[in-house]
Parts: structure tokens; C-alpha cells; sequence
């Protein structure tokens, strides 16, 4: 599935924009009542306030009526390429304010966009299919955004094929959606579609660059491990050793003293593992640990032959983290001035924050660093791919600066 959405026309307003004259960033917001159409239709409007936009990104609670908000954006849109994602918790302006729907608009004359999508079952060829349907509208940057499903635990396999089309010179930002993890089904938008668990891309061909960041705010605990027992979401061994028993040692947990699973799940949060990579650390959330099996299960790829690290850190380490995932996405700007941003935070950061009910100051820390116009979206995996092959990150901030 393909749309290419070239716009060359000028924003009428362009001599108030100095710096950011070929790029501008706006939000809009909508609490859906009985007609989410309409409410979606709004924001979108409120949004483009009567610009010609290249993009127009929705971000929509997944237990609304999605057929309905795709119509309802599309129908404002005004011809721009629509995208979406389902979520859970997303806020706009900074932070400051919470909504049903979120949108954000992008346009100006230095930008163009393709889009695709796909469902295939094979997770290396939906980021192949999607990536090659956005295309290439030959400006001097390209910037591709990842809106992946957040259930299958396979966002390296969609970085690897989106990798693989694009090559190192691309970066790839991006957030996994969030939906009915019960039913383990999210949802994205393209276009007047809702696609089912799969994967929405968008290419942004710009004059001048993005700006991508990421942080975590976290630390190492202890010697790295080599992964040595592995199926790539199961971790059987580490060092030799039973996975859970290593993890528990690094944690000064004794694995004689008995603990039983449910005292043992809030340190999956708390301290997550990391791959150790050349640059910096990629952290894997763990989510389940089988006290009879001796294994650690994670959301996301934890390769066999990996070097591993056990991560903590405090609440001012992670909000630490943030700011600086906005800091350096703004430095990838060249000196201009951000026009607006959109950050993907992992729910696990969501539910550490808010036991210390530090969530509130969290997004008043992202407003500080990104400015009004930033949206964040709580996401199920994180993707941010500026170097090597690999991109796929868990209790990370990632931030795109436009």
C-alpha cells in the first residue's frame, strides 16, 4: 500500500516562521464524545488552521471507534498523507494537556512524504513492504517514521527489513502502538484504513534535517554477561549459568532465599538488561521470570552470543534521560529552531514514574527541552536507528525534532 504526498506551496505565513520558513509543526486535540468523526475532524482542523499540509499524524485511544477517526482525519486532511497509531495514554502542548485524539500537523515548502503500509506475517518483510511503498522524493534528507504494532515482540526484525531497503544514511524513528494487550491487538492508520497489528511507515524528505535523540536515563549494574542460552524473547542462560539466577546475583538477591515470581516482577521494570552495542547501551524490558525454568522473558530481541548489561536508576536518571533525548534530537537541527516534536516514551517509564507520582513533572521536563508544540506518546517498544542495523529500544525516550 503506497500515497505520495508532494507539497511544494509556501505557507502563507512563511516571513513569521525566520528560520523554519520551509517547515512548520502544529497540534491539535480532540475529546471524543458521540461522534468521533467529527471530534477527529476538528483536531485536524485545528491543526492546519487552513495550511496545506504535508502530514497529518494521529494518535487516537484504542478503545475509540478507529474506522471513525481515520474518516474523520482524512476528511480534513485536506489532501495530506494521514497516518496513525492506536495508544493508550498520549499528550499534547507540552505535556500539559491529555486527549482522546492528537494530531499533528506538518507542512511547508521543504517538505514532501510517502506512506506505507503492510501485514505481512513475516516482520522483516513488512518493514521491507512498507519502507519501499513511501518511495523517495530525492530532497537532500530523508527521515522514515516506524509505526509499528507493539504485541509481537519483533520491532528488530521491522528495523532489519526497513534497514536492508533504506541502508545506513536513512535514520528511523518511531513508537510501537498500544492497544488491547489482552487480545494482543493494536492497530495504525493509513489513509481511510485501519491496519490490524501491523506496520504504518512515513517518509519525510525534507531540504533541511530532522533531528533524532534518545535517552533512558539508566546505568550499568555490575559486569556485563554474555547471553549464552537464548530463542530471542526467552533467556535461558547467561555467563553459563540459569538466566534468572545471574540476574538475581547482579541484584544482590540470593536465589536460595526462595522469592517466588510475584515479589520478583516490579525489578523487571526497575532494572531492565541492556545490549551493550559500540555506542550505547539498547535497553530490553523484562516482563516475565519463570522461577521453575530459571528464565528471563522480554518484549523485544535478546539475541544469543549478546553482551548484556543489568540497568538501574532513580527517578532524576530518568527524567535526566528525557531531556536529553529532546536536547540532542534539537541538535540534529544544524542551529535552527524547532518548530515541534514528537516523543515516544515506553509505558514501563509511564508506570515507574507514576508510583513516585512524578509523571507530571516528567512532561513539564519534555516541555522545557522541546517547546510548545511537542506531543508524547506512552508507546510498546521504541525505535530510533541512527547508526548500525539495530534501533529497537524499550524504557527509552526517542524524540523526532522538526
Amino acid at each position: 500500500m503506497q500515497h505520495r504526498y508532494p507539497v511544494n506551496l509556501r505557507h502563507r505565513d512563511a516571513d513569521l516562521l525566520g528560520v523554519n520558513a520551509d517547515r512548520w509543526v502544529s497540534v491539535g486535540v480532540a475529546r471524543a464524545q458521540d461522534d468521533v468523526a467529527a471530534a477527529t475532524a476538528r483536531a485536524v482542523a485545528e491543526a492546519r488552521a487552513g495550511r496545506p499540509a504535508a502530514l497529518v499524524l494521529v494518535m487516537a485511544r484504542w478503545d475509540l471507534d478507529l474506522g471513525a477517526v481515520a474518516a474523520g482525519a482524512h476528511a480534513a486532511a485536506g489532501g495530506a498523507a494521514v497516518v496513525g497509531t492506536s495508544t493508550g495514554t498520549v499528550f499534547a502542548r507540552g505535556g500539559q494537556q491529555a486527549a482522546d485524539v492528537v494530531v499533528t500537523a506538518v507542512g511547508g515548502p521543504g517538505v514532501s512524504v510517502g506512506t506505507g503500509a503492510s501485514t505481512a506475517a513475516d516482520p522483516h518483510a513488512r518493514g521491507v513492504e512498507a519502507v519501499t511503498a513511501c518511495g523517495n522524493a530525492g530532497r537532500a534528507h530523508s527521515t522514515v517514521l516506524l509505526l509499528p504494532t507493539g504485541t509481537d515482540g519483533q520491532q528488530q526484525a521491522v528495523v532489519r527489513g526497513a534497514y536492508s531497503v533504506l541502508g545506513p544514511a536513512v535514520p528511523l524513528v518511531g513508537g510501537g502502538s498500544d492497544g488491547d494487550m489482552a487480545r494482543r491487538v493494536t492497530w495504525q492508520l493509513h489513509g481511510r484504513e485501519v491496519v490490524e497489528n501491523g506496520l504504518v511507515a512515513v517518509r519525510l524528505d525534507t531540504d533541511r534535517p530532522v533531528g533524532v535523540g534518545t535517552g533512558h536515563g539508566l546505568a550499568r549494574t555490575g559486569e556485563p554477561m554474555v547471553v549464552t542460552d537464548s530463542d530471542g524473547l526467552l533467556v535461558r542462560g547467561l555467563d553459563g549459568r540459569p538466566a534468572l539466577d545471574a540476574y538475581l546475583e547482579r541484584l544482590g538477591v540470593r536465589a536460595e532465599d526462595g522469592v517466588d515470581a510475584a515479589a520478583l516482577a516490579p525489578l523487571g521494570f526497575a532494572h531492565p538488561l541492556a545490549l551493550v552495542r559500540r555506542r550505547r547501551e539498547e535497553v530490553r524490558t523484562v516482563v516475565g521470570m519463570d522461577v521453575a525454568a530459571r528464565s528471563l522473558e522480554f518484549v523485544s530481541e535478546v539475541p544469543p552470543g549478546s553482551l548484556v548489561s543489568v540497568m538501574s536508576g532513580g527517578q532524576e536518571d530518568m527524567l535526566a534521560g528525557a531531556v536529553g533525548a529532546c536536547a540532542d534530537a534539537v541538535a540534529g537541527l544544524g542551529g535552527a529552531e524547532v518548530a515541534g516534536m514528537v516523543v515516544f516514551s515506553c509505558i514501563a517509564r509511564r508506570e515507574l514514574l507514576s508510583h513516585e507520582g512524578r509523571l507530571g513533572e516528567a512532561r513539564a521536563a519534555l516541555s522545557a527541552a522541546a517547546g510548545p508544540e511537542v506531543v508524547l506518546n506512552y508507546s510498546c517498544g521504541e525505535i530510533a536507528r541512527v547508526s548500525g542495523a539495530a534501533g529497537c529500544h524499550n524504557q527509552t525516550v526517542v524524540a523526532l525534532a522538526l
